[in-house]
């Protein structure tokens, strides 16, 4: 994957997973959480199922695999997505990105101990506080605790950062050699079945309002936020370090923002401005290295490139 094809599919990400808290409070206004979860993932499951088989990438074989994979839809889809999908009928939308923003500090610790590679710096763990401060700015007013379950919502979703860490470093670590068709389709199909059995033991299907908006709002989430983001991500996953990578959580709130801007006129105040500054400098802080120094060559000049280094981003 080229430099360029890297960052396209970081904005790409970003864009995607910033749109799905509100499509995802959308969709709850007429839908039931686990089940709507359920739909969301069987759909993608699907998809993703199709798109492998035209591709000719063959399901594993190996008992061993297939146990990380259902691993992997319990944590990541199970866990994750159920988790907020039920917080979310309690609190805002803004509220869950900035309990979510924890997600890049325990993929920080997590790789420390975890990957050799990803050692923990002053400058990556300055640059993660710096993001979460800066989501916090933006979303200050939405920090209230004004539903009676709220409290207990909030602990509940701050498993979600926690789970997708698990996730996000075990595939960096274990999974690099699986093909994301693989990473994805089996584990959102076993997601799917776990979440669709846990909405038809607590929720009533009746309960479930079908309209242009919510049937939109499922089929944004499973095609774009789920078959489209996860295959992107899961690429991106196998060549950027993960601590890296897991910083695009940071732009989920700038691209919310962007778009209550843009759709739906909504005002832009300064401290949101000063928020989305604080987490630009933030993940530029994490993510900037300077350039290693080649050998000198003869006469005391560095062979193949200019006398002074400079700072590059990763």
């Amino acid at each position: 994957m080229t430099g360029r094809a890297r960052w396209a599919g970081i904005v790409a990400v970003s864009f995607i997973w910033g749109s799905t808290w509100l499509a995802i409070k959308i969709g709850l206004g007429s839908m039931p959480p686990f089940l709507s979860a359920g739909m969301r993932f069987a759909i993608a499951a699907g998809i993703l199922s199709a798109l492998a088989w035209t591709s000719g990438v063959a399901p594993p074989r190996e008992p061993r695999t297939h146990a990380g994979l259902l691993a992997l839809g319990f944590l990541n889809f199970v866990v994750n997505y159920g988790v907020v999908y039920w917080g979310e009928q309690y609190v805002s939308s803004g509220l869950t990105a900035v309990l979510f923003a924890t997600y890049p500090l325990f993929v920080l610790l997590i790789a420390h101990f975890a990957i050799g590679a990803e050692r923990i710096t002053a400058r990556k763990l300055a640059g993660v506080a710096l993001g979460f401060a800066g989501v916090g700015v933006i979303f200050r007013s939405d920090l209230a605790l004004d539903e009676p379950r709220a409290t207990i919502a909030v602990a509940v979703i701050l498993v979600s950062p926690v789970a997708s860490a698990l996730t996000s470093v075990g595939i960096k670590k274990w999974g690099h050699d699986l093909h994301p068709y693989t990473l994805t389709a089996l584990p959102m199909a076993y997601g799917a079945v776990a979440l669709t059995v846990i909405g038809l033991a607590t929720e009533s299907p009746r309960a479930i309002q079908w309209s242009a908006v919510s049937i939109g709002a499922l089929l944004y989430l499973a095609l774009f936020g789920s078959v489209i983001a996860f295959v992107v991500y899961y690429r991106l996953l196998k060549v950027v370090p993960v601590s890296l990578l897991a910083l695009v959580s940071y732009a989920f709130p700038i691209v919310a923002v962007a778009l209550g801007w843009l759709v739906l006129d909504e005002e832009l105040s300064g401290s949101t401005l000063a928020g989305a500054a604080m987490v630009l400098v933030g993940i530029a802080l994490a993510t900037w290295r300077r350039r290693a120094a080649a050998p000198r060559g003869a006469g005391g000049v560095t062979s193949g490139a200019s006398p002074k280094s400079r700072p590059t981003p990763t």
